[in-house]
C-alpha cells in the first residue's frame, strides 16, 4: 500500500508570513504532513511557480503556498493555520506563535505598511 503524497509548503525565503506559519506547524508537531521548499525570489522559477500558483487559485500568487494535493493549492498564512488546526484538532494560538505574532510579526507589519507608505510618497513626489 502506497503513503499518500505529502503536502509542499512554498515558503518564500525571509518572508514572515511563511515563517508563521512554518512557527505553527512545528509548534503543533505538524512537519510530518508537509514536504518544505524554500522559495528563493531572485530565481527565475520563481516566475513559473507563481504563475502556477496563480492559474490554480484564480487570485494572486502569495506565499505560504501549500499544494494540498497535486494542482490545489491554499493561500494565506492564518487560512493556512485554521485549516490544519483544526484538520489535527489542535489550538491556533500556541505560545511561541502568539509570541511571534504579538512582537516581532506586529513589528514586522508595521514597517512594511509605513515603507509601502514612504516609496508611494516618493512616487507621488517624483
Amino acid at each position: 500500500m502506497t503513503q499518500p503524497q505529502k503536502a509542499t509548503a512554498y515558503l518564500l525565503s525571509g518572508c514572515p508570513f511563511c515563517f508563521k506559519f512554518l512557527l505553527f506547524m512545528t509548534e503543533a508537531k505538524l512537519l510530518d504532513q508537509i514536504e518544505i521548499s524554500v522559495v528563493d525570489p531572485q530565481n527565475p522559477a520563481t516566475e513559473h511557480l507563481k504563475n502556477k500558483i496563480a492559474d490554480a487559485t484564480q487570485a494572486k500568487a502569495s506565499f505560504p503556498a501549500v499544494e494540498i494535493e497535486p494542482g490545489v493549492f491554499k493561500l494565506d498564512s492564518d487560512k493556512l493555520i485554521e485549516y490544519y488546526a483544526e484538520k489535527n484538532n489542535v489550538p491556533k494560538e500556541l505560545p511561541v506563535l502568539s509570541f511571534y505574532k504579538d512582537g516581532l510579526f506586529t513589528q514586522y507589519v508595521n514597517l512594511y505598511k509605513e515603507n509601502i507608505a514612504l516609496k508611494q510618497q516618493v512616487k507621488d513626489a517624483g
